[in-house]
């Protein structure tokens, strides 16, 4: 068993790799094994397959790389892929004509069975940073609580419309925000009426780390995630839940804990 930590995961939407040829390419086959032969045919003719996505379906297979093709140059590169000696497969070569860029076009992408947007850390440190400097401190915090609060109420609603079990759903609530990349680790334990959950590498006091050493360090700062988890408790268990981060890794702790109470 691999005892290794979470290792960084890069998805293959768009790259930057300034100073390099690379493209991107879209491909559809009537199976997965086809995908897999054309990225070990471009592998073993020296070109990089830095990353890619597949889905299968009844239809097939679609996929879609981010290629390097630096060391043979971008026009031998194509006419290679296009020329891959494998049958029933399509391929499109999708190039902005940007050295150093490479995108795979406009997607209706899902997450959590429902439609979703990929962010970056720039847009996020707006969000959670900006609250704070356009509102002040304390009224920051509270439209990131109460944002935070009615986004988790309605995922909490969308696990409840399925049918899951209070239980179940709030394993697949922390287990969602995990596999989306909101933390890296999040250990829940439950009691009575109460829960105590140990978040590590949570992405809210990990891109507030500056704005909580401006502030002399020793903040807590998610104020955000404590909204979803008493947006959603509310859901999944009903009544009126109390949230409070109790230790943060802006305030000298190794992870950011929270624990949620319900009122009574």
């Amino acid at each position: 068993m691999d005892q290794r930590g979470p290792q960084g995961f890069r998805l293959s939407l768009h790259w930057f790799e300034p100073g390099r040829e690379i493209t991107a390419v879209r491909v559809e086959a009537d199976s997965a094994a086809k995908v897999g032969a054309l990225w070990d045919y471009l592998t073993k003719r020296g070109i990089m397959v830095l990353g890619a996505m597949l889905n299968t379906d009844s239809n097939g297979t679609r996929a879609f790389a981010i290629l390097d093709v630096t060391d043979i140059g971008r026009e031998p590169a194509m006419e290679m892929m296009r020329d891959a000696p494998i049958e029933d497969m399509r391929l499109e070569v999708m190039d902005p004509g940007v050295r150093g860029f490479a995108s795979t076009g406009g997607h209706l992408l899902e997450a959590g069975s429902g439609r979703a947007v990929v962010t970056s850390e720039r847009t996020l440190t707006g969000f959670f940073r900006g609250m704070r400097e356009l509102l002040g401190d304390d009224a920051g915090a509270a439209f990131l609580y109460y944002a935070g609060f009615v986004s988790g109420r309605e995922w909490g609603k969308f696990l409840m419309a399925l049918k899951y079990d209070p239980v179940t759903a709030v394993k697949i609530n922390f287990e969602t925000l995990k596999s989306q990349g909101y933390a890296t680790s999040i250990a829940v334990l439950e009691g009575e009426d109460k829960y105590r959950i140990e978040v590590r590498d949570l992405v809210e006091c990990d891109l507030l780390s500056d704005y909580a050493a401006e502030k002399g360090g020793h903040v807590r700062t998610s104020h955000w995630f404590r909204g979803t988890i008493a947006g959603f408790l509310a859901a999944v268990r009903g009544g009126e839940w109390g949230v409070e981060e109790v230790e943060c890794v802006n305030d000298g702790s190794d992870k950011c804990v929270f624990e949620a109470r319900r009122k009574k």
